[in-house]
């Protein structure tokens, strides 16, 4: 039970006892009223904080998180066409990419259409550790074959972020549900996966959807043809610097 519920619940019988003890009635009614206004305006209270939080985070997600995201993937594209990936490191860096992509494309999808509760907290906590560790497998992987320039790398710290950022900031709106996630807190957790009440706009819909796939899905659809096409023709490390293959060779 919550302690403002608590709280009124306590003043009522208090109130209540009092007034009965004393015969008065009339006294006794007017106390519940009261304290039902209370414990009703007390609810309204409750709700009202966690609709602002819902649309502090959907704005968040909308104004921030899909511009930075979009506009970090079109530059590490850019990146990578420069440094001629398809002729370096080529197809399984391409795939990894892929990999990171939807790592990283979940948790901004599962944010901003579904309920924060314990199970999108549990999706965002995977989606972090998951991404994270691909990225280190990536730059590993890519170090030895393709050279990474310093636009790239910190490029790459923004994109590192973004699942982090999702996961603290909704954190911070709705910390009941991440505590009940860790087993913590007086609420219990909430792991069904549901949409949002009320779901965002068609129209907001369409345009996430649409720059999505223009700025993140088609560029690295396209990378990954490039390497493919080069692999066919016999190409995958040609270009590789012989400094990187020296200096990294395990």
């Amino acid at each position: 039970m919550k302690k403002s519920t608590a709280a009124v619940l306590g003043f009522a019988s208090a109130a209540l006892f009092l007034a009965t003890r004393k015969g008065n009635l009339s006294v006794a009614r007017k106390a519940l009223g009261n304290s039902r206004k209370i414990l009703e305006r007390a609810r309204h209270s409750g709700s009202g904080a966690r609709r602002i939080a819902e649309e502090t985070a959907q704005r968040y997600m909308m104004y921030f998180i899909m511009p930075a995201w979009m506009v970090v993937g079109a530059l590490d594209w850019l990146w990578h066409r420069q440094t001629k990936i398809e002729t370096t490191s080529g197809v399984q860096e391409s795939l990894t990419h892929q990999l990171m992509m939807l790592e990283a494309g979940v948790p901004v999808f599962a944010s901003l259409f579904l309920e924060a509760n314990a199970g999108l907290f549990t999706v965002l906590t995977a989606g972090v550790v998951l991404h994270q560790l691909t990225v280190m497998w990536d730059v590993n992987y890519t170090v030895s074959r393709r050279k990474i320039p310093a636009r790239e790398q910190h490029t790459h710290t923004f994109m590192e972020t973004i699942p982090f950022d999702i996961w603290a900031v909704l954190a911070c709106l709705h910390p009941d549900q991440f505590r009940a996630m860790l087993g913590l807190g007086p609420e219990r957790p909430d792991f069904t996966l549901r949409l949002k009440e009320p779901p965002l706009p068609i129209r907001n819909i369409a345009l996430i959807m649409g720059a999505t796939t223009a700025f993140v899905a088609v560029p690295h659809l396209e990378e990954f043809w490039r390497c493919w096409r080069a692999r066919e023709r016999g190409l995958s490390g040609v270009d590789t610097p012989e400094s990187a293959r020296e200096l990294f060779a395990s």
